[in-house]
């Protein structure tokens, strides 16, 4: 009888094994959009509301209410990791998302904000201006300190306009730490996704906010995966 040379059947065997695999999605591929030392790709609503401090972008607490957004891209899809904490003031931490550089400027960008870690919210869609009720739903977790560093992950679907932060306070001295989810956006009769800066808000006056580590994803390999959890 006639037989095929074993390394034959071992490679027909690998090709069989290998056709019912699963494809592996693909690596995220993060991006640094903040160098650690400079403001360079940053654009802010007033001259010195931003510093570079201690290899963060430092929000001054004499600046006025505002924000500091990217300005070498604009996002409508993304996957966006950052480290942040509260030096001082008496306004949560905010960021904005899917909002609109216009003149006259928008209040808060026309975005929908986001309150690292610990998922407070406020939509500033015009038309809107509110803290957008069941739009946003908020996750039970601990409540962490905004004086001490924290790591969070929002993952936005710009097609189907929903937003999902997760995060999670840093222990001292490290790099990472497993995230939950504490906040989702979704809009389902005006949904909000769009392409836009990524924008750090100054709630206010008297506000000292520190993010460091500011790394993109974009387009995402897997919208529907956080990889900090």
């Amino acid at each position: 009888m006639f037989r095929r040379p074993l390394w034959i059947a071992a490679a027909f065997v690998l090709a069989l094994v290998a056709g019912m695999t699963p494809a592996r999605a693909a690596d995220p591929v993060l991006v640094p959009i903040f160098d650690g030392k400079t403001l360079d790709g940053w654009t802010a609503h007033a001259k010195d509301a931003f510093v570079v401090k201690n290899g963060a972008i430092h929000s001054q607490k004499n600046a006025s209410r505002g924000w500091i957004y990217y300005n070498k891209q604009q996002y409508k899809s993304f996957r966006w990791i950052f480290k942040l904490r509260q030096v001082s003031g008496n306004h949560k931490p905010t960021v904005l998302i899917w909002g609109k550089i216009a003149t006259p400027a928008l209040n808060g960008l026309g975005a929908i904000q986001f309150q690292p870690p610990n998922g407070g919210a406020w939509d500033y869609r015009p038309g809107h201006n509110n803290g957008g009720g069941k739009l946003f739903t908020k996750y039970p977790h601990p409540s962490w300190d905004v004086k001490k560093w924290a790591q969070c992950e929002i993952l936005a679907n710009g097609e189907t306009g929903i937003a999902r932060m997760a995060c999670c306070p840093l222990p001292d001295g490290a790099t990472k730490c497993k995230a939950q989810e504490v906040l989702k956006f979704e809009d389902k009769k005006e949904p909000a996704g769009r392409e836009a800066p990524l924008a750090i808000q100054i709630h206010n006056k008297g506000i000292e906010d520190e993010y460091k580590d500011l790394v993109v994803e974009s387009p995402v390999a897997d919208p529907t995966k956080f990889i900090t959890t």
